[in-house]
């Protein structure tokens, strides 16, 4: 716990400016309201599922946050570096097409089409998840290694390294995660979210193929988890680790806003809880130059969310 409270301590006298940080609160709650307010992403941008117009106003969309931060780092004269920097605009413009070919990849559809109801719905699901480790992470790692590989001094690989590093302050983390979402799971919109996984059809797919309820549960649930390395790697790893060459410290706070984007579509106590939660793991993994401290802690979130609103369901049942 005191490394945690070290890096936060050292992170906010460093890069801490108040007329920033309430800027860019004003900036992202006006973004969460509009969403919210008008179902933005899900009304309109989804509404091109399965078209290639997808992908671009997924890049405008997810980019938008981003540089909407560093246009407050220039104007405030914070950093001023980023805007004439090829760098930069290298990794912005890798990263987001990416992440944006992640969020509007749809062309699973095309093998699923002749499949049963229950197999498509519960495959459709599943691949999903798999989606951020075929489409962002696998493409960047390649980046990383014909281009970022040579540049990083510390071989980070974007924090996907193994070496040593102090797992404790994300200890105290799932610890107070636990807690958080025990009581949380009393709050009505994550109650009627989770668990995803009964919106999947496993058990009518388990059932259909004579297959162990528990066996479709277990195989969902271990894919769910696996996709939060791939959120982690993006967010944490490229958008912190990576762009930190070019934005300092200030990369933590740039990447937030795509992250609360992230969460459009889910619940909104959950969207809000984003951008501190990932404000302080951006922190962690900024100092830490690791991303596994803040995979772990994403899939424990993931999964005590699932038990938790399991439960509920069960009792109220």
């Amino acid at each position: 716990m005191k490394v945690l409270f070290v890096y936060v301590q050292t992170y906010l006298q460093e890069y801490f400016h108040r007329r920033l940080y309430v800027l860019t609160a004003v900036f992202l709650a006006l973004c969460i309201g509009f969403n919210f307010v008008l179902d933005f992403e899900n009304s309109y941008i989804d509404q091109y599922y399965g078209s290639t117009l997808r992908w671009p106003m997924y890049f405008v969309w997810m980019s938008f946050p981003f540089l909407g931060v560093c246009g407050l780092l220039y104007a405030l004269g914070l950093n001023r570096v980023w805007l004439y920097s090829r760098e930069f605009w290298v990794l912005f413009f890798v990263g987001f097409l990416v992440v944006s070919l992640e969020r509007s990849f749809a062309y699973q559809e095309y093998f699923l089409d002749d499949l049963s109801y229950y197999d498509r719905k519960f495959l459709r699901k599943t691949f999903v998840k798999l989606k951020p480790i075929l489409t962002t992470v696998l493409p960047l790692l390649v980046f990383y290694y014909c281009y970022e590989k040579p540049r990083d001094e510390q071989q980070s690989w974007y924090g996907l390294n193994f070496k040593p590093f102090d797992f404790k302050p994300y200890a105290f983390l799932i610890l107070l995660v636990f807690v958080g979402i025990g009581f949380a799971s009393f709050l009505g919109d994550l109650g009627r979210y989770y668990p995803v996984y009964q919106r999947t059809g496993g058990a009518s797919f388990a059932e259909q193929h004579d297959l162990p309820a528990w066996l479709t549960l277990l195989g969902y649930e271990s894919i769910y988890g696996l996709s939060f390395l791939g959120v982690e790697f993006f967010f944490r790893g490229f958008l912190v680790i990576g762009f930190a060459r070019v934005l300092g410290g200030y990369a933590v706070l740039a990447m937030v806003g795509p992250y609360v984007f992230l969460h459009f579509g889910k619940p909104l106590s959950e969207c809000v809880s984003s951008a501190f939660g990932g404000y302080l793991i951006g922190i962690l993994a900024y100092y830490s130059r690791h991303i596994w401290g803040g995979v772990v802690l994403h899939v424990a979130l993931a999964w005590f969310m699932e038990i938790f609103a399991a439960l509920q369901k069960l009792y109220n049942d």
